[in-house]
């Protein structure tokens, strides 16, 4: 595959993931996940740290992720790709709330499927406390 087809496969992988949320169906993004995918996220959320297997976001994060983040209200501020790589910078509203977050999430996609995704959070504090996480960014020792 040459670049051009790459990046504009690896942008339609990421964009599902996306469309799926905002058409109710976040759980489907499933399929286009590579068994080994990748997600690292900050340790302070539940979902945080790094995790290795497809079945980790499948199982636990995609169906989860709409009773914190309200895809209704999901916009991209910016979104590219170069080849395998992309960038999406989004918002979110957060679920039952007025707040809007925003987050920059990095993927790689090879062959159709996403293998990895880093995702950082810029000004967390609404969603902290979305989660009922106190001040201080720390999660409780499990």
């Amino acid at each position: 595959m040459d670049m051009i087809s790459t990046t504009k496969n690896t942008l339609e992988v990421v964009d599902a993931y996306y469309q799926a949320g905002v058409e109710k169906r976040l759980t489907d993004f499933g399929s286009y996940l590579h068994d080994d995918f990748v997600t690292t996220a900050p340790n302070y959320l539940p979902w945080g740290g790094v995790h290795h297997g497809g079945a980790f976001f499948r199982e636990q994060v995609l169906p989860n992720l709409p009773d914190v983040l309200d895809f209704g209200r999901f916009s991209y501020d910016v979104f590219f790709a170069n080849g395998e790589n992309a960038i999406a910078l989004v918002n979110f509203g957060l679920t039952g709330r007025d707040e809007m977050i925003k987050i920059s999430e990095h993927w790689t996609v090879r062959d159709g499927k996403a293998i990895n995704i880093w995702v950082a959070y810029f000004e967390p504090q609404a969603l902290l406390d979305s989660l009922k996480i106190p001040h201080g960014l720390t999660r409780a020792a499990a």
